[in-house]
């Protein structure tokens, strides 16, 4: 099976999704709503030029192609977002960059998105808010568990994004199962960890981003190695039984943690198929998106918000109606 899963960057989720395929951060300057503040060296009170800011909707992450509003003189930047609702900041430093990444708090830098200050805008509102303290960047190491050295083996920060098999911001597993990544602030943060051998996992082998384990990353030294723990055997199999579809025509089913909109796993087919099974870490709830040929279907709703969630036990075989 293929990997082709990601993230639902969300900005839907606060006003309705209707696709995962289509929740991509979209920065409308038509819309007059956005977020300005200035970005400096928490040390040496320095502005800083070249970062770029993101808004993300509450609660949901994605790490986009290409950067909407960088820093400018003075460290300033204005970051427009698709309308009203509320927001978390993300300050995502060039890789060359000596700074790290975070997830704006309300003092400084954090490594969760629950920790980060929540920005409240309404249609044509834009807000100035405190500004965003940038600490050195440091490394979070690990090793993971039971490790066969399979080299589809990816660790990231952030969630993964559909139809992108490695991601900018990703790191390959090495073949003795170590990895690190080196482009976070110093904080503990949540790690994902996914390859084509079993089911993609938050630390602490959740499928919720919110309450995953999280670990530390270290400034110009060393600790002893996070040991990811993972659950290969432990997931729940989700078999979707679709209406007749066009033939030959491809398509896919879609697994959204229900919390925060992650995309957990991905089920694909041909259109000669009259069902097609998914397979994603147990313990969690998600909801289920169709993207068929003739048109995107929700189980249970019209779009995200109304979808209905799924609990996916483990080891669970779950039959699913979608006709």
């Amino acid at each position: 099976m293929r990997w082709p899963i990601a993230a639902l960057v969300g900005v839907a989720m606060a006003a309705g999704m209707t696709s995962g395929a289509s929740a991509a951060l979209v920065t409308d300057a038509g819309s007059g709503t956005a977020i300005t503040t200035r970005v400096f060296d928490r040390a040496t009170g320095e502005p800083v030029k070249g970062v770029c800011v993101l808004a993300m909707p509450v609660p949901t992450f994605s790490l986009p192609k290409a950067c909407p509003a960088r820093s400018g003189g003075g460290g300033r930047v204005t970051v427009e977002v698709p309308g009203p609702g509320e927001y978390n900041l993300f300050a995502l430093p060039k890789l060359d960059s000596p700074y790290g990444a975070q997830w704006v708090g309300p003092d400084g830098g954090t490594g969760r998105q629950q920790d980060a200050r929540r920005v409240t805008l309404a249609t044509g509102e834009t807000k100035r808010v405190a500004q965003i303290l940038l600490d050195p960047r440091a490394t979070i190491s690990g090793v993971v568990d039971h490790w066969a050295g399979d080299p589809t083996g990816l660790v990231s920060v952030a969630p993964i994004q559909l139809d992108v098999y490695r991601e900018q911001r990703s790191v390959p597993v090495d073949v003795d199962g170590t990895f690190e990544i080196d482009w976070v602030g110093p904080y503990e943060w949540p790690v994902l960890f996914r390859s084509q051998d079993g089911p993609a996992q938050w630390s602490g082998r959740v499928g919720n981003r919110l309450i995953a384990e999280v670990v530390p990353a270290v400034v110009g030294g060393s600790v002893e190695p996070y040991t990811f723990r993972t659950l290969r055997f432990r997931g729940a199999a989700i078999r979707v039984q679709m209406a007749s579809l066009p033939t030959g025509l491809p398509g896919r089913v879609v697994l959204y943690n229900s919390a925060t909109g992650d995309v957990m796993g991905v089920g694909e087919f041909d259109g000669s198929q009259s069902s097609v099974r998914a397979v994603v870490i147990g313990g969690q709830q998600v909801k289920i998106e169709c993207q068929c040929p003739d048109g995107t279907r929700w189980y249970g709703g019209t779009s995200f918000a109304d979808a209905t969630p799924v609990v996916a036990a483990y080891y669970a075989g779950i039959n699913i109606d979608m006709r």
